[in-house]
């Protein structure tokens, strides 16, 4: 039911059980002043409004409406429930924390009289409170430092794990994770920030070349580390992993300028699709290797070497499995193919129409 202003005041004064009288006094106003917001004669001034609408609990939209907006109550209903549950699983994980780590403390210094596992326990700590945490208190720029904080904890916590056992692996899971940050979050941190606003259509090469370094400096660390530790005899980098990479590189900057093809999407897609067909399953036809693991994995991969009759592990088995993948993206770049060109032909009939 519709009611005026003065109705819907009066109501929720009544509602919280104060008489004209009180509510003037509350506002500093007379009570005839009060009287005539009710009969509709005079509407209070809009300083006035925000004292009044905390007095009777409501927003100044209802007030001025003169009705109760119940779906904007529920929202902050849900709202304030959010914000307690999210303090309370805050202080659950804190408190959670701390109480794991008093008893690490003791325990360590009790028994070892130093502390040296429970720097252990103490980073993995840290690195867990940048997910659970951390993200409570940052409020902006969170996909820039949450990442980076996380990064550093582990970090922290590797180090600390690698002298706890005297490892020499330490650079190894370090520059992997970092790898793995780069290749996901350095295109999303060009593209958002205005810094990069000049470098911003380059993202993709900017990425790739980074990460192409970074990936080097990892086969680099890998590689000195097991001719230290005897798993390797020789530097395999340079005639394996260097080739294998930069081939990898070219190949992935050549799939990142089919985008700025004047085709369309339909065609670009078909390029794409062709050149990796011929990216995975070309070479291996032609590439021989003396070490024997690794040409077993282009044996496996040579789809010349298929045959359905026979699907023995080992043998045939992976060789069917690619020429059928082989196949699959083939058929699936003469559809984009076709599709393609059915959009460039309609175009060019719309154009001479």
């Amino acid at each position: 039911m519709n009611i005026d202003f003065g109705e819907f005041l009066k109501q929720k004064r009544q509602e919280k059980n104060l008489t004209q009288n009180q509510l003037a006094k509350i506002l500093f106003v007379s009570e005839s002043t009060i009287s005539k917001w009710e009969k509709g004669v005079a509407r209070p001034d809009i300083t006035l409004l925000p004292i009044l609408c905390e007095t009777l609990d409501v927003t100044e939209h209802e007030l001025i409406t003169a009705s109760m907006d119940n779906k904007a109550r529920e929202e902050r209903i849900l709202a304030k429930k959010w914000r307690t549950l999210s303090k309370f699983w805050n202080l659950f994980f804190i408190f959670a924390y701390a109480l794991a780590l008093l008893p690490c403390f003791i325990c360590n210094l009790a028994i070892n009289k130093t502390l040296s596992w429970f720097w252990i326990v103490f980073f993995s700590i840290v690195l867990s409170f940048t997910f659970t945490n951390l993200p409570k208190y940052v409020k902006k720029h969170k996909v820039l430092f949450i990442p980076l904080s996380s990064y550093i904890a582990l970090c922290l916590l590797l180090g600390v794990v690698c002298l706890y056992t005297k490892g020499n692996w330490f650079f190894i899971p370090v520059l992997s994770v970092l790898f793995a940050l780069v290749s996901i979050f350095l295109p999303i941190y060009i593209s958002k920030y205005k810094i990069f606003e000049k470098i911003k259509r380059h993202n993709a090469y900017i990425t790739l070349s980074i990460c192409f370094i970074i990936l080097n400096f990892l086969l680099i660390v890998i590689n000195s580390y097991t001719l230290k530790n005897g798993f390797s005899e020789k530097w395999w980098y340079f005639k394996i992993a260097l080739p294998i990479a930069l081939v990898v590189y070219v190949f992935l900057n050549i799939l990142v300028s089919v985008k700025f093809l004047k085709l369309n999407k339909s065609l670009k897609t078909s390029i794409v699709l062709l050149l990796i067909n011929l990216f995975v399953y070309l070479p291996p036809m032609f590439l021989k290797f003396k070490n024997l693991a690794l040409q077993k994995e282009l044996n496996d991969l040579n789809i010349f070497k298929a045959d359905f009759s026979k699907w023995i592990p080992n043998a045939t088995l992976e060789n069917n499995i690619h020429l059928i993948i082989s196949i699959t993206l083939l058929i699936l770049s003469v559809c984009f193919l076709v599709v393609g060109l059915a959009h460039c032909n309609k175009a060019k009939k719309s154009k001479k129409a």
